[in-house]
């Protein structure tokens, strides 16, 4: 099964057990294509995919559905970083004779912007802007003027993607929500001060986004910039923003701003950045300005690292003492906990002695499905059905009821809500545990992260998600063990306690090369055996008995019982999963029995 967007619903979420079975791609014509519809025919040919050589657009990125792209005109570098992204129509949108030309669906495979930038789709999407630009009706510096008059957060939408760029409009349209959605610095210490020791309290010097230079778009919220300013000019940092639920950006400032320093956790952040409203004339804070590391991530480093060789006990030793210990540090300030464990959250910052890992993003709002615990997951299958437009009405209500006779103030998400200072953020899942529960369920996802460190590899490779499809492939799929020392197998079968896969279930669809199969199907009849029905049918059925399953864990969830994981009780679940100090401990006690042993060897020699 070939990856589209549409099976993000279909296949990847919990809403794949309430979708209709997906049309199938259309066959090749049995008989000649008539030359007017012919991709012979001059007509129906795309002039030129190759890159332009004087460019007035850079892509920097894009989301992983690709249908948007981060692009940025060359009079907007070095200016106030305003997110107006680019937009397209979905690829099942795209003319049908342009699909295959453009690989429309590639988007979604690759990473970083080198490799999306090569793409078919993204070169045409960047000449279809070069065309608009040069054939504005208003000359560069108009339109310049325009682009930088919007308010943050406008889009940039093409109409349509065709053979005939004449025929594609391309449009520049404001969004005020975002703006509107923003506080002023005012009201946000207003809100804080109430809870906070105010002697603890400090606030960032205020900057103007004006101030704010932009180099390169890294990230959905994440911008590398220069400061007009600050000392030594050229000096790179990390500008965060949200074009989009502004609230958790706000309650990670809070946090940012509140936890004490810890070397292994990001700093503080160094400004808060604020910028007027085009609707109003409120000031209101637009994002904060962070350090920049530019080592990358722990999931990179452990790719490169492994493919040469150089993967070093010691480092994988340092760096586990070195997140757990920060995440200790949390667990202890008053953030409280930390959802979002993975690879991609800890970033490697470069010192005199080596790399050392630093614990970033504290937004609070849940992990990825694949490195969760499922005592949080469950909960957060029910609240994706329920609030979900692409199930049925009734059944959006059904799983309403379900949450309600749980928790009578239960509401569907919604982009909409402001911002109203919770004091353990918005995730309903992580905020409905105590907290030996939610210290508990974030060892569980640092007994993955662990598994990743120690078996060398960039991805737990758990299960099929938008999120991991991205991920570099491996073969080994957690809990599998081949590197890992033998002294902390044990350990990790304990923090990973409730892990569906240590009874032998997994999810019903594996990913080999850039195509999906039904598990069961593959692994008795190879590729050729499988169609894309049988993989959305096998979807289909895991989804409905996930569900099933997290009903059960919302009936039982307080039971004191331990039946193991047929038992859908949090005390079942986490049964035998320590504190993240004893998991500290463990790694301490392995690592010095590992160096004594190392240490005896070489008397002996």
């Amino acid at each position: 099964m070939e990856p589209t967007p549409d099976m993000f619903h279909a296949i990847m979420y919990p809403t794949a057990a309430f979708t209709p079975t997906l049309a199938p791609e259309p066959s090749p014509p049995s008989s000649p294509t008539p030359w007017e519809g012919s991709p012979l025919n001059p007509k129906n040919r795309i002039d030129s995919l190759t890159a332009v050589l004087a460019p007035t657009w850079r892509l920097d990125g894009g989301e992983m559905d690709g249908t948007r792209f981060f692009v940025t005109p060359s009079f907007a570098l070095n200016r106030s970083p305003l997110r107006i992204d680019v937009h397209i129509p979905t690829p099942a949108e795209h003319a049908p004779e342009v699909r295959g030309i453009l690989k429309s669906h590639a988007a979604m495979l690759v990473d970083g912007s080198s490799q999306l930038a090569h793409l078919p789709i993204a070169q045409l999407v960047l000449r279809i802007l070069e065309r608009w630009s040069s054939s504005h009706s208003n000359t560069t510096a108009q339109l310049a003027e325009l682009y930088h008059g919007m308010p943050f957060g406008s889009r940039i939408v093409i109409d349509r993607i065709c053979t005939d760029i004449e025929a594609i409009a391309v449009h520049l349209i404001p969004n005020y929500d975002v703006e509107q959605q923003w506080l002023s610095p005012d009201a946000l210490q207003r809100m804080w001060s109430a809870d906070v020791d105010c002697a603890a309290w400090w606030w960032p010097e205020e900057r103007d986004l004006s101030c704010v230079q932009l180099q390169r778009q890294l990230h959905d919220a994440i911008a590398l910039v220069t400061m007009a300013g600050h000392h030594g000019g050229d000096e790179p940092f990390v500008f965060k923003a949200a074009t989009a639920d502004c609230k958790f950006l706000y309650h990670e400032l809070k946090l940012l701003l509140r936890m004490a320093p810890h070397a292994n956790v990001v700093a503080r952040p160094l400004y808060i950045v604020t910028k007027r409203c085009r609707f109003g004339g409120k000031v209101g804070v637009c994002g904060f300005v962070l350090r920049y590391y530019a080592a990358g991530t722990l999931q990179q480093t452990l790719a490169t690292r492994s493919r040469g060789g150089s993967l070093a006990l010691e480092e994988q030793f340092r760096w586990a003492r070195e997140v757990t210990g920060a995440l200790l540090h949390i667990r202890e300030s008053p953030a409280g906990f930390y959802s979002d464990v993975k690879l991609n959250n800890i970033i490697m910052d470069e010192r005199a002695d080596g790399l050392h890992a630093v614990v970033v993003d504290f937004e609070q709002r849940g992990g990825w499905y694949s490195w969760s615990p499922p005592e949080v997951y469950y909960t957060e299958y029910l609240e994706h059905v329920a609030s979900s437009p692409h199930v049925p009405e009734k059944t959006r209500e059904k799983y309403t009821a379900v949450l309600r006779k749980w928790r009578p103030d239960w509401a569907p998400k919604s982009r909409s809500v402001r911002y109203w200072n919770p004091e353990f953020g918005f995730s309903v899942a992580w905020t409905s545990l105590t907290e030996p529960e939610r210290e508990r369920a974030m060892v569980f996802m640092l007994g993955k992260l662990l598994w990743c460190l120690f078996e060398g590899v960039g991805s737990i490779n758990a299960c099929v998600t938008p999120e991991t499809f991205r991920d570099e492939l491996s073969e080994q799929h957690f809990p599998e063990f081949r590197r890992m020392p033998e002294a902390m197998r044990a350990c990790i079968r304990r923090y990973t306690s409730g892990a569906p896969e240590w009874e032998g279930r997994y999810p019903a669809i594996v990913r080999r090369g850039n195509k999906l199969f039904p598990r069961e199907r593959y692994e008795k009849f190879g590729a050729a055996g499988c169609t894309a029905f049988e993989a959305q049918e096998a979807a289909r059925q895991w989804w409905k008995q996930e569900l099933a399953d997290a009903e059960r864990f919302l009936e039982n969830r307080s039971s004191k019982c331990a039946e193991g994981l047929g038992g859908r009780s949090i005390t079942a679940l986490q049964d035998g999963r320590p504190l993240l100090k004893d998991v500290l401990r463990d790694v301490q006690g392995v690592e010095q029995e590992m160096l004594t042993s190392t240490q005896n060897r070489g008397i002996v020699n």
